[in-house]
């Protein structure tokens, strides 16, 4: 990468780590979503050098126990020496907070990172870097993440290096046979520490796998038989041969094979553990009998009297809200829509101002996916296959994620926008399409600017107004 992309990073960062500071102070101790509960997992860990084991909700050492284990491990060092004594476990909670903030950073660079490499127009590619970097880092949603101790912060990181890392394996293959190899070995592996972040990122296995079936392979060239001479009479280039099929095949299997080795080698203990504790490698089971007594959509439906509807829209609300940030935690965002529905909100003309920005960044992400989109059927009609997969990469993992969404708040009611943490690297730079597409490319620099301006605009007003009164 250019030097000019490593200073738009380093601004991006500085504007990252201002945002969350002030979120990370703003925000009231132990307000975040499950923040007790992500919280006791470390003191556990300290306390007795073992992971906790999951029994249910408000039983055992804490609820979050189902939890894989990666940012529990990775933080326990920050704070080790101030967990003997519960005087300073608030300056802990403020360390493990900005412990977040250092995860969130790399989700940014990674979306910087995903739109240089993605973007089609060299002559706009550091504009699209830039806007997918503000996107990521003063969004409100990824700032809440940053402001509270938990494994979503982890999730993203991981996520997001996971798609990097299959980004540049598909554009940038290597001819020679053992860099090949590294490559499946680390998306294995990357998809294992991924898996050990939160169980939700299972899904960047099989983007992972199919990646490797679509890289492009360099068989070796048997060199030319010495005992010919070279004709005198030019002759005109004949078309590389095919490259046969037993080669193919054998060459995708272990690929296959390595990438799912490196996975195993990287997150097989952690399945074996909860197949041995939960009978199931996920947990989902007992995830799903411990947390029996939540809110269902059930509870919707059937006792409150709500149409099918109506139930949806008030989850789409709540998770819009909860995505900018409007009324802070999510708990809130609940009982702001309720007041806002009465007419007995405050601060209304705020959060209408704020939801009307987010939907201009919809539409930006709606714009992003059908540039893309074109992007990867073009790809696809010249048959260079792995650059389609790679152009087709942040849709899909925008796309499972949300399915993953859906499919929770069919057991559960959970409207809360940051279990698409995963996919805000690929929202980043779908967004950062989306707006490239509508403005000139003499003017890219100009939507830099004012996309950043309502960027700030909506952090601000969030941070000014909402994150203190998560408390009241």
């Amino acid at each position: 990468m250019r030097r000019p992309f490593w200073q738009a990073a380093f601004f991006v960062a500085l504007c990252h780590f201002a945002a969350a500071s002030v979120y990370l102070w703003r925000f009231p101790p132990w307000r975040a979503p499950d923040e007790g509960a992500h919280f006791a997992y470390i003191v556990h860990l300290a306390q007795t050098r073992s992971l906790p084991v999951f029994e249910g909700m408000g039983r055992g050492v804490t609820y979050e126990a189902h939890q894989p284990p990666l940012y529990y491990l990775t933080a326990l060092p920050f704070v080790a020496s101030l967990l003997e004594d519960k005087a300073h476990h608030q300056t802990a909670l403020y360390l493990l907070r900005f412990f977040s903030t250092l995860w969130g950073l790399a989700v940014v660079l990674g979306a910087m990172g995903l739109a240089w490499m993605l973007h089609a127009d060299p002559t706009t590619r550091l504009p699209a870097a830039l806007l997918a970097g503000l996107f990521a880092a003063l969004l409100p949603m990824h700032l809440l993440v940053c402001a509270s101790v938990g494994n979503d912060a982890a999730a993203g990181a991981m996520a997001t290096a996971t798609l990097l890392w299959l980004c540049l394996s598909l554009q940038r293959p290597s001819a020679e046979k053992r860099q090949t190899l590294t490559a499946a070995l680390t998306a294995g592996v990357l998809c294992g520490a991924s898996l050990l972040a939160k169980s939700s990122n299972l899904i960047c296995l099989p983007l992972a796998l199919f990646a490797l079936c679509l890289m492009p392979l360099n068989p070796p060239v048997a060199p030319p038989s010495p005992t010919k001479k070279r004709s005198a009479v030019p002759q005109s280039p004949r078309p590389s041969p095919l490259v046969p099929r037993p080669f193919v095949v054998g060459w995708r299997g272990i690929l296959l094979g390595i990438c799912l080795a490196g996975f195993l080698l990287t997150a097989g203990w952690w399945l074996w553990r909860n197949t041995v504790l939960y009978g199931d490698p996920l947990a989902f089971r007992a995830f799903l009998e411990g947390f029996s007594t939540s809110p269902k959509p059930s509870y919707f439906l059937e006792r409150l009297q709500l149409s099918l509807p109506t139930y949806l829209l008030m989850v789409a609300q709540v998770t819009l809200f909860t995505w900018l940030g409007i009324f802070g935690e999510p708990n809130e965002a609940v009982k702001g829509l309720g007041r806002l529905m009465q007419g007995a909100e405050p601060t209304a003309s705020w959060a209408f101002l704020c939801a009307l920005i987010g939907m201009g960044l919809l539409v930006g992400m709606a714009l992003g996916i059908v540039t893309m989109g074109r992007e990867s059927w073009r790809a696809m009609q010249e048959k260079t296959w792995a650059k389609a997969f790679a152009y087709a990469l942040p849709i899909l993992m925008t796309l499972l994620v949300f399915a993953e969404f859906v499919q929770f708040n069919r057991h559960f009611f959970q409207a809360q926008a940051r279990y698409f943490y995963p996919a805000h690297a690929a929202m980043a730079v779908l967004f950062a399409e989306g707006v490239l597409r509508l403005a000139p490319s003499h003017r890219a620099w100009w939507a830099v600017g004012f996309i950043g301006l309502f960027l700030a605009i909506l952090c601000g007003i969030v941070g000014w107004l909402w994150v203190p009164l998560s408390g009241r």
